[in-house]
């Protein structure tokens, strides 16, 4: 099959994985031989504004496109809490750790203000349109207050087969209550 793409990068928290990430590497798939999915924000866990595990993040991934994983590379990043080197970061990341699959040609994002980071290392950005009227807005903020405050909708918003991941982190632990 001929990718209109060799290798496309999507940077992403996926604190939880909506199905506005799905959408994102749904069309990396598509349009790209090899989709690697950077995770950042990994030394942080158990917070508010990051829930989830890094593993438990790259499990849900690997849950919605398991079948594509010789194409898939899920790999988690730590922050360096600096945007202007964002970007080099992240290459110099990947160069390291997958040379073998040389720079990615293409960086998908979910917004514009997702992809400035990127502008000066990418000829081609690929923005997924949050907006666009035949899909629902949903924003990660938006999943993770639903599922603070109890309200279930947070399922119309995040696949079935994470529901267990998101629902055994609201259990409440042991000791708890």
């Amino acid at each position: 099959m001929a990718y209109l793409y060799r290798h496309g990068l999507a940077v992403m928290r996926a604190q939880p994985l909506h199905i506005g990430h799905e959408r994102v590497i749904r069309q990396m798939l598509e349009q790209c031989g090899y989709a690697t999915i950077i995770l950042g924000s990994i030394q942080e866990q158990g917070t508010p504004r990051n829930p989830f595990t890094y593993l438990q993040r790259k499990q849900m991934i690997l849950n919605c496109f398991g079948t594509a994983q010789k194409r898939l590379r899920v790999m988690g990043l730590f922050d360096i809490c600096n945007p202007v080197q964002w970007a080099d970061f992240v290459l110099d990341f990947m160069r390291e750790n997958m040379p073998e699959r040389g720079d990615p040609d293409v960086y998908y994002a979910g917004s514009r203000y997702d992809a400035q980071w990127f502008e000066k290392c990418f000829e081609h950005i690929i923005c997924i349109d949050r907006t666009d009227e035949s899909f629902p807005y949903v924003s990660g903020s938006m999943v993770r207050d639903m599922m603070t405050i109890g309200d279930r909708r947070w399922k119309n918003f995040v696949s079935p087969c994470n529901y267990e991941i998101v629902e055994n982190y609201l259990s409440p632990k042991e000791g708890e209550i």
